[in-house]
């Protein structure tokens, strides 16, 4: 944890925390589940790092002012990262892309741009109307930008995650987030999840010091979610967060490992 101990959090001392009622302790979570909660964190930061990065090769090559282009998605291939930018067809049964971003890394891209839209009925139709239905739904905190995410599951189904971006580099938006289920073809959500309410613009320094650690609160769930792994992992400097949830103390590690701490002393 790149010399950071649980008695030295700060240097000086300088800790988020969202307050709210405390719920009762809960057990601990399993070691699968904080490995799954890693993983998804992980490929949340992977989609935002590959959509960011090939967002502003698109732009680089093809202009900002490129009209009615209303998605950008990104998909991880076998051979990398690919993010397609355009748009549903007047029957929403094909997707026309206008833009396409390649990467093998997801950080250098390269551009082609179609003078003839190309036609795609597979997922990018299904993400592009997972993103409409979470949107059509979701409730933004107002004052921030948000990105949005679209991971395939196993079974098929979408998650569709929206959570607030950073437009400012001296400060990081944590919080004001949501997780949804959706189904296979993108039109029925079947599980909304509130990562967590409200949000919390975090500068990176405060009267001049750095943070080493931040601490925080779950009070949706009683384990640390998808975007905690996620700030961690995406913030810059990095630095590790401690996480209570419902009475439990969790360490959020640099590489968006998880470690149970026990519980969390009462203050």
């Amino acid at each position: 944890m790149k010399g950071v101990t649980l008695t030295l959090l700060l240097l000086p001392i300088l800790a988020q925390l969202i307050v709210a009622p405390a719920p009762a302790q809960q057990a601990p979570a399993s070691a699968a589940d904080l490995a799954a909660i890693t993983q998804r964190g992980q490929a949340l930061e992977a989609y935002d790092q590959a959509s960011w990065h090939g967002t502003d090769a698109a732009q680089a090559a093809a202009g900002k002012n490129t009209p009615g282009l209303r998605y950008y998605i990104a998909q991880k291939t076998a051979t990398g990262w690919v993010v397609d930018f355009g748009n549903l067809d007047a029957a929403g049964a094909t997707f026309l892309t206008r833009i396409e971003a390649q990467s093998p890394d997801g950080q250098k891209f390269t551009v082609q741009v179609f003078a003839t839209p190309r036609s795609d009925t597979g997922f990018l139709v299904a993400a592009a109307h997972a993103i409409a239905t979470a949107e059509a739904t979701f409730k933004p905190v107002s004052g921030f930008h948000y990105n949005v995410v679209v991971l395939p599951n196993p079974d098929k189904t979408l998650y569709v995650y929206l959570y607030p971006g950073q437009t400012d580099a001296n400060v990081f938006p944590v919080g004001g987030d949501e997780r949804f289920t959706i189904s296979p073809d993108g039109l029925a959500i079947l599980d909304a999840h509130v990562m967590h309410h409200s949000v919390l613009a975090i500068p990176v320094t405060s009267n001049g010091a750095t943070a080493v650690a931040q601490v925080r609160s779950v009070v949706v769930a009683d384990v640390p979610q998808d975007t905690d792994v996620f700030h961690v992992l995406a913030r810059k400097p990095e630095i590790p967060d401690y996480v209570v949830a419902q009475g439990q103390m969790y360490l959020i590690d640099v590489d968006g490992s998880i470690k149970y701490l026990g519980p969390a002393k009462k203050p």
